[in-house]
């Protein structure tokens, strides 16, 4: 895992850590700013920023917890850092597939005038991505795909069965049961 360190001021001068979580829309370099985990008095964040070797990185820091009228603690020294220097991490942005439950909604889109490229870019674009993002993830999955697809395709289709959906001597590797049935 890649890593670089920045000093206060060159993560300062990114706009690292922002303000606040909001600073994100109106910035070049700062690209994302996540919440990691809420401690007691205070909550670790992780902003992610371009830098000027043009990577992105991430960092993670300490900011004061926004609870209204309840108590709270000071705001955390130097944004929790230790040192002079602040250890970034490099990170790439992937769509990430997260299984949850969600409310059952009929698929509108199973008929036939449905591509597969406009499916998976459906799927892209429920995971979070724009709409540009989703389609160019989901033509760049399935052209590095396409060779395995077309191959398990004629594979699974290459089979002769009889009526009965038993193999054929000459096919033996139906995947219906070859074994007589009582």
């Amino acid at each position: 895992m890649p890593k670089r360190d920045f000093t206060r001021a060159e993560l300062a001068a990114l706009g690292v850590p922002p303000d606040s979580p909001q600073d994100v829309q109106w910035s070049e370099t700062l690209l994302a700013d996540e919440p990691v985990a809420t401690l007691k008095y205070t909550q670790k964040r992780r902003a992610v920023f371009l830098a000027d070797d043009e990577r992105t990185y991430a960092v993670e820091y300490e900011a004061p917890i926004d609870a209204g009228d309840h108590e709270t603690g000071p705001a955390p020294d130097g944004h929790g850092w230790h040192g002079d220097t602040v250890k970034a991490v490099q990170v790439v942005r992937r769509p990430v597939v997260v299984e949850q439950w969600l409310t059952y909604v009929p698929a509108f889109h199973d008929g036939p005038d449905t591509s597969a490229l406009q499916e998976l870019t459906e799927v892209y674009e429920e995971g979070g991505l724009r709409t540009r993002d989703a389609r160019q993830n989901a033509a760049e999955l399935l052209a590095k795909h396409a060779a395995e697809l077309a191959a398990t395709a004629d594979t699974a289709w290459s089979v002769t069965c009889d009526d009965e959906g038993h193999a054929i001597p000459h096919s033996p590797d139906c995947h219906l049961s070859t074994t007589p049935r009582p």
